[in-house]
Protein backbone atom coordinates (compact mmCIF):
# COMPACT_ATOMS: atom_id res chain seq x y z
CA UNK A 1 0.00 0.00 0.00
CA UNK A 2 2.80 2.39 0.95
CA UNK A 3 4.68 1.52 -2.24
CA UNK A 4 1.59 2.23 -4.32
CA UNK A 5 1.25 5.62 -2.71
CA UNK A 6 4.87 6.43 -3.47
CA UNK A 7 4.52 5.42 -7.12
CA UNK A 8 1.38 7.50 -7.38
CA UNK A 9 3.26 10.52 -6.08
CA UNK A 10 1.09 10.89 -3.00
CA UNK A 11 2.40 12.49 0.18
CA UNK A 12 4.02 10.09 2.64
CA UNK A 13 1.70 9.40 5.57
CA UNK A 14 2.51 9.40 9.29
CA UNK A 15 3.77 6.11 10.66
CA UNK A 16 5.57 4.88 7.55
CA UNK A 17 9.04 5.79 8.76
CA UNK A 18 10.95 7.20 11.71
CA UNK A 19 11.04 10.51 9.90
CA UNK A 20 7.23 10.59 9.81
CA UNK A 21 6.02 9.34 13.21
CA UNK A 22 2.36 9.17 14.15
CA UNK A 23 1.43 12.30 16.05
CA UNK A 24 -0.95 11.92 19.00
CA UNK A 25 -2.37 15.36 19.67
CA UNK A 26 -2.31 16.27 23.35
CA UNK A 27 0.02 13.40 24.29
CA UNK A 28 3.56 14.15 25.40
CA UNK A 29 6.53 11.86 24.97
CA UNK A 30 6.74 11.39 28.75
CA UNK A 31 3.06 10.47 28.90
CA UNK A 32 3.39 7.84 26.18
CA UNK A 33 6.50 6.41 27.82
CA UNK A 34 4.51 5.86 31.00
CA UNK A 35 1.86 4.05 28.99
CA UNK A 36 4.48 1.77 27.39
CA UNK A 37 6.12 1.18 30.74
CA UNK A 38 2.87 -0.04 32.26
CA UNK A 39 1.59 -1.93 29.20
CA UNK A 40 4.78 -3.89 28.57
CA UNK A 41 5.68 -4.50 32.18
CA UNK A 42 8.76 -2.38 32.64
CA UNK A 43 8.58 -1.73 36.37
CA UNK A 44 9.12 1.78 37.65
CA UNK A 45 12.41 2.09 39.54
CA UNK A 46 10.77 4.14 42.31
CA UNK A 47 7.42 5.65 43.13
CA UNK A 48 5.68 7.79 40.55
CA UNK A 49 5.77 11.54 40.95
CA UNK A 50 2.61 13.61 41.13
CA UNK A 51 3.25 14.89 37.62
CA UNK A 52 3.58 11.34 36.30
CA UNK A 53 0.36 10.27 38.00
CA UNK A 54 -1.38 13.31 36.53
CA UNK A 55 -0.03 12.43 33.08
CA UNK A 56 -1.24 8.87 33.55
CA UNK A 57 -4.76 10.03 34.34
CA UNK A 58 -4.74 12.50 31.45
CA UNK A 59 -3.76 9.69 29.08
CA UNK A 60 -6.50 7.45 30.51
CA UNK A 61 -9.07 10.17 29.92
CA UNK A 62 -7.97 10.76 26.35
CA UNK A 63 -7.93 7.12 25.29
CA UNK A 64 -10.44 5.57 27.72
CA UNK A 65 -7.92 3.14 29.22
CA UNK A 66 -9.95 1.72 32.10
CA UNK A 67 -7.39 -0.96 33.03
CA UNK A 68 -4.63 1.62 33.20
CA UNK A 69 -6.86 3.95 35.20
CA UNK A 70 -7.32 1.24 37.84
CA UNK A 71 -3.56 0.83 38.00
CA UNK A 72 -3.04 4.57 38.53
CA UNK A 73 -5.68 4.65 41.27
CA UNK A 74 -3.96 1.75 43.05
CA UNK A 75 -0.63 3.62 42.84
CA UNK A 76 -2.19 6.71 44.39
CA UNK A 77 -3.85 4.70 47.15
CA UNK A 78 -0.61 2.94 48.06
CA UNK A 79 1.41 6.17 48.18
CA UNK A 80 -1.25 8.62 49.34
CA UNK A 81 0.78 9.89 52.30
CA UNK A 82 3.62 10.97 50.02
CA UNK A 83 1.45 13.75 48.62
CA UNK A 84 -0.49 16.59 50.17
CA UNK A 85 -4.24 15.85 50.26
CA UNK A 86 -4.92 19.09 48.38
CA UNK A 87 -2.90 17.75 45.45
CA UNK A 88 -4.84 14.48 45.37
CA UNK A 89 -8.19 16.24 45.75
CA UNK A 90 -7.26 18.30 42.71
CA UNK A 91 -6.45 15.15 40.73
CA UNK A 92 -9.70 13.49 41.78
CA UNK A 93 -11.79 16.45 40.62
CA UNK A 94 -9.79 17.24 37.49
CA UNK A 95 -9.95 13.66 36.21
CA UNK A 96 -13.27 12.59 37.76
CA UNK A 97 -11.61 9.90 39.86
CA UNK A 98 -14.06 9.21 42.66
CA UNK A 99 -12.09 6.31 44.11
CA UNK A 100 -9.38 8.57 45.54
CA UNK A 101 -11.69 11.32 46.80
CA UNK A 102 -13.06 9.80 50.06
CA UNK A 103 -9.82 8.82 51.79
CA UNK A 104 -8.14 12.01 50.58
CA UNK A 105 -10.92 14.24 51.89
CA UNK A 106 -10.78 12.51 55.30
CA UNK A 107 -7.04 13.08 55.35
CA UNK A 108 -7.67 16.73 54.48
CA UNK A 109 -10.17 17.10 57.34
CA UNK A 110 -7.42 16.07 59.77
CA UNK A 111 -5.10 18.77 58.40
CA UNK A 112 -5.22 21.98 60.50
CA UNK A 113 -6.61 24.84 58.44
CA UNK A 114 -3.61 26.97 59.47
CA UNK A 115 -1.32 24.58 57.59
CA UNK A 116 -3.06 25.19 54.26
CA UNK A 117 -1.40 27.73 51.99
CA UNK A 118 -2.84 29.88 49.21
CA UNK A 119 -1.57 27.28 46.75
CA UNK A 120 -3.47 24.55 48.59
CA UNK A 121 -6.61 26.69 48.47
CA UNK A 122 -6.23 27.07 44.70
CA UNK A 123 -5.82 23.31 44.29
CA UNK A 124 -8.90 22.60 46.39
CA UNK A 125 -11.17 25.19 44.84
CA UNK A 126 -13.92 27.17 46.58
CA UNK A 127 -16.37 24.30 47.01
CA UNK A 128 -13.97 21.95 48.78
CA UNK A 129 -12.28 24.67 50.83
CA UNK A 130 -15.57 26.12 52.06
CA UNK A 131 -16.88 22.66 52.95
CA UNK A 132 -13.63 21.89 54.75
CA UNK A 133 -13.96 25.01 56.92
CA UNK A 134 -17.53 24.13 57.91
CA UNK A 135 -16.70 20.46 58.56
CA UNK A 136 -13.73 21.30 60.76
CA UNK A 137 -15.78 23.87 62.70
CA UNK A 138 -18.57 21.33 63.27
CA UNK A 139 -16.09 18.66 64.39
CA UNK A 140 -14.43 21.06 66.80
CA UNK A 141 -17.79 21.95 68.34
CA UNK A 142 -18.63 18.25 68.65
CA UNK A 143 -15.25 17.59 70.30
CA UNK A 144 -15.92 20.30 72.89
CA UNK A 145 -19.35 18.85 73.66
CA UNK A 146 -17.90 15.37 74.19
CA UNK A 147 -15.13 16.80 76.36
CA UNK A 148 -17.56 18.73 78.55
CA UNK A 149 -20.28 16.09 78.91
CA UNK A 150 -18.98 12.80 80.26
CA UNK A 151 -21.04 9.62 79.81
CA UNK A 152 -23.08 9.17 82.97
CA UNK A 153 -22.83 6.16 85.26
CA UNK A 154 -26.47 5.13 85.16
CA UNK A 155 -26.10 1.85 87.04
CA UNK A 156 -23.41 1.23 89.67
CA UNK A 157 -21.93 -2.24 89.96
CA UNK A 158 -22.15 -4.39 93.08
CA UNK A 159 -18.63 -3.51 94.24
CA UNK A 160 -19.39 0.23 94.32
CA UNK A 161 -19.58 1.27 98.00
CA UNK A 162 -20.10 5.01 97.43
CA UNK A 163 -22.27 5.77 94.37
CA UNK A 164 -22.39 9.51 95.10
CA UNK A 165 -18.62 9.76 95.47
CA UNK A 166 -18.19 7.51 92.45
CA UNK A 167 -20.25 9.89 90.30
CA UNK A 168 -18.42 12.97 91.56
CA UNK A 169 -14.96 11.52 90.97
CA UNK A 170 -15.93 10.18 87.55
CA UNK A 171 -17.08 13.68 86.55
CA UNK A 172 -13.91 15.31 87.91
CA UNK A 173 -11.55 12.78 86.33
CA UNK A 174 -13.31 13.04 82.98
CA UNK A 175 -12.97 16.83 82.95
CA UNK A 176 -9.37 16.87 84.18
CA UNK A 177 -8.33 13.91 82.05
CA UNK A 178 -10.37 13.14 78.94
CA UNK A 179 -11.36 16.76 78.32
CA UNK A 180 -7.74 17.85 78.72
CA UNK A 181 -6.51 15.28 76.20
CA UNK A 182 -9.19 16.18 73.66
CA UNK A 183 -8.88 19.96 74.00
CA UNK A 184 -5.16 20.37 74.60
CA UNK A 185 -4.32 23.55 72.71
CA UNK A 186 -0.81 22.45 71.83
CA UNK A 187 -1.38 18.76 71.21
CA UNK A 188 -5.04 17.70 71.00
CA UNK A 189 -5.34 13.93 70.96
CA UNK A 190 -7.59 11.94 68.65
CA UNK A 191 -10.33 10.07 70.46
CA UNK A 192 -8.62 6.66 70.53
CA UNK A 193 -5.37 8.11 71.87
CA UNK A 194 -7.21 10.19 74.46
CA UNK A 195 -8.92 7.03 75.74
CA UNK A 196 -5.56 5.25 76.09
CA UNK A 197 -4.14 8.08 78.21
CA UNK A 198 -7.37 8.36 80.17
CA UNK A 199 -7.12 4.72 81.23
CA UNK A 200 -3.80 5.35 82.95
CA UNK A 201 -5.21 7.92 85.39
CA UNK A 202 -6.15 7.36 89.02
CA UNK A 203 -9.93 7.13 89.43
CA UNK A 204 -10.37 7.89 93.13
CA UNK A 205 -13.70 6.64 94.47
CA UNK A 206 -14.78 5.17 91.12
CA UNK A 207 -15.10 1.43 91.77
CA UNK A 208 -13.32 -1.11 89.60
CA UNK A 209 -16.60 -2.49 88.33
CA UNK A 210 -18.00 0.92 87.42
CA UNK A 211 -14.75 1.86 85.70
CA UNK A 212 -14.77 -1.34 83.65
CA UNK A 213 -18.40 -0.82 82.69
CA UNK A 214 -17.84 2.77 81.58
CA UNK A 215 -14.78 1.92 79.52
CA UNK A 216 -16.80 -0.69 77.64
CA UNK A 217 -19.19 2.11 76.70
CA UNK A 218 -16.38 4.53 75.84
CA UNK A 219 -14.50 2.05 73.66
CA UNK A 220 -17.58 1.48 71.54
CA UNK A 221 -16.94 5.02 70.31
CA UNK A 222 -20.61 5.90 70.06
CA UNK A 223 -19.95 9.59 70.69
CA UNK A 224 -17.37 9.88 67.94
CA UNK A 225 -19.17 7.65 65.47
CA UNK A 226 -21.42 10.64 64.85
CA UNK A 227 -18.38 12.69 63.82
CA UNK A 228 -17.17 10.01 61.40
CA UNK A 229 -20.62 9.70 59.88
CA UNK A 230 -20.79 13.49 59.46
CA UNK A 231 -17.46 13.53 57.58
CA UNK A 232 -18.58 10.68 55.32
CA UNK A 233 -21.83 12.44 54.47
CA UNK A 234 -20.02 15.70 53.70
CA UNK A 235 -17.55 13.80 51.53
CA UNK A 236 -20.33 12.01 49.64
CA UNK A 237 -22.14 15.29 48.94
CA UNK A 238 -18.97 16.89 47.59
CA UNK A 239 -18.10 13.89 45.44
CA UNK A 240 -21.60 13.83 44.00
CA UNK A 241 -21.39 17.53 43.20
CA UNK A 242 -17.85 17.69 41.81
CA UNK A 243 -17.14 14.28 40.30
CA UNK A 244 -19.29 13.07 37.44
CA UNK A 245 -18.05 9.47 37.49
CA UNK A 246 -17.56 8.23 41.06
CA UNK A 247 -16.86 4.61 40.10
CA UNK A 248 -13.11 5.08 39.64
Amino acid sequence: MFAAMESAGLEEIDGKSDERPIHLAGTTWEMFELFLEHTFGRACAGQYTLEELSNFLHFCDMYQCSHMRKFVVSCIQSTQYHFHPAQLINLAIQYNTGAIFPFTFKQLVNTPITQLTAQHWQLLGNNVFTSLVYVQAALEEHRRIVAAEEPKILIHTSDCQDPVGCNKDWHAIWWNGMAHFLLDGRNPQPYCEAVKHFKDLQFGRVSGGCKELMFKIIEQGAAFNHAEQFVEEACDRLAEKLISDSSL
